[in-house]
């Protein structure tokens, strides 16, 4: 029998000369630091900390800027008990008290000579519940509306005049007061509109700064809240009473003629 076969030689390995001087033990790699997506979100100590916001340069230098003179309040004039107050185109209102505007009646009446001519006063209202028409006198007394207790009559004494009943006034939405020339001649205006209130307070209103014309608005009242606002309107109007009431809004008015509402 043959003899088995020799192994083969193993693998000589290299030697190591551990007297070499420049020998050093190998010191391993520090391990990477974690970059801020891969850190915890709960531990609060590996959050950079929050950037100040920057201020520009410009606006740290910049002077603060002057504040304008504190806005006031405008207060609405009133009238007083026994007081007089001059109505113009530079102060053209006033605001009656709760009390002067429901108590009693607000006369109105033009104070003028027969120099101005043959003046005759009216007006035309608006109630809240949307009609409106108008009231004057021209040839006797006549009523707005005409019923058994009228909002508005208008007539004549010694002067022309209009009285608005203000136990009625939360129907009205607004009245216009105008003054026309009863033959369609032109007027030369001058005298005064005088309102008067409960209380014995007056307004005046100054009325030789009209332009000639045959009819003119010269006032109004506005229902605001339960209180009256008067505003002196002083406009001469070409035309009649019908351009005067669409001049100021009252354009739901029919009419038979220039001057006469249909009823």
């Amino acid at each position: 029998m043959p003899a088995p076969a020799a192994p083969p030689p193993a693998a000589s390995r290299p030697k190591i000369d551990f007297s070499r001087p420049d020998r050093r033990p190998v010191v391993p790699p520090a391990p990477a630091a974690s970059s801020p997506a891969a850190a915890d979100p709960l531990d609060l100590s590996s959050r950079p900390a929050a950037a100040s916001p920057s201020v520009p340069a410009s606006a740290a230098a910049a002077p603060p800027t002057p504040r304008g003179p504190a806005l006031t309040r405008r207060q609405d004039r009133r009238v007083g008990g026994r007081e007089q107050i001059l109505l113009s185109v530079k102060e053209p209102t006033v605001t009656l008290t709760r009390v002067q505007s429901a108590v009693g009646h607000l006369t109105i009446e033009a104070v003028c000579s027969a120099e101005v001519g043959d003046l005759r006063l009216g007006a035309v209202y608006q109630f809240r519940s949307g009609g409106t028409s108008t009231v004057q006198h021209a040839g006797g007394n006549r009523f707005a509306p005409s019923s058994r207790r009228p909002v508005i009559v208008a007539g004549s004494e010694e002067y022309e005049r209009l009285s608005v009943d203000l136990r009625q006034i939360r129907d009205i939405e607004r009245i216009s007061v105008y003054a026309f020339s009863e033959s369609r001649t032109p007027l030369v205006w001058g005298g005064t509109l005088v309102l008067d209130t409960f209380g014995g307070g007056r307004l005046e209103l100054p009325l030789e700064t009209l332009y000639q014309s045959t009819v003119a608005v010269l006032l109004s009242l506005y229902n605001l809240d339960g209180e009256l606002v008067i505003r002196a309107e002083m406009e001469s109007i070409v035309g009649d009473v019908r351009e005067a009431a669409r001049a100021y809004g009252y354009d739901r008015i029919a009419w038979r003629d220039d001057r006469s509402p249909v009823d």
